[in-house]
């Protein structure tokens, strides 16, 4: 069980270490993702609190690739409910399109100009990890999840993440959030 900190109690320090997940970068830079506004304000506070005071903020081409996939996804879904016969197929209908284009574009820059301008970039340590760790209980969590707690865990990082899922896995890193649901479980 991991240590689940509120992020509103807690006060970065400049030996820390965080690596945010993908859904905190989009909660603080997708704005078709349509997130409650009283939670994104919370990350949004948290990461100027971690600028502020000099703490480390470290990305993975990992989060880089799921922040990718979902923004371009969201914009997908907004416009097959929007026009249904024209978009019904991500890869056929939306993607060869200037709208998808456009919103990679988006999200490049965002990534360019955002994250990544405040963030270090790690390399995964995929060789030295073990397959039986990654692969422990992995019909019960997300694949991503497990490896990003097994890089946190190897790195010395907190996770910052809206996901209440790192919680009760095995990998104990400390995971500072603002979900209600999480924060219940401590």
């Amino acid at each position: 069980m991991n240590d689940v900190i509120d992020i509103n109690s807690y006060t970065p320090v400049e030996k820390d270490k965080f690596f945010f997940d993908a859904n905190i970068w989009l909660y603080l830079y997708c704005p078709i993702g349509n997130y409650n506004q009283k939670i994104t304000r919370k990350y949004d506070s948290f990461l100027k609190k971690a600028i502020c005071s000099k703490s480390s903020i470290f990305v993975s081409a990992l989060i880089l690739s799921e922040i990718f996939n979902r923004w371009t996804r969201l914009e997908f879904n907004i416009l097959k409910q929007l026009y249904p016969s024209q978009y019904s197929d991500f890869k056929k209908d939306f993607k060869n399109t200037q709208k998808y284009r456009e919103t990679v574009s988006t999200v490049k820059n965002v990534i360019k100009s955002n994250i990544i301008k405040i963030s270090n970039r790690i390399d995964d340590k995929f060789s030295s990890i073990s397959l039986d760790n990654l692969f422990e209980n992995i019909e019960n969590y997300d694949f991503n999840d497990n490896y990003f707690l097994i890089i946190a865990n190897l790195e010395g990082f907190k996770i910052v993440t809206h996901d209440s899922d790192f919680v009760s896995q095995k990998i104990s890193v400390p995971i500072l959030t603002a979900n209600k649901k999480a924060l219940r479980r401590i």
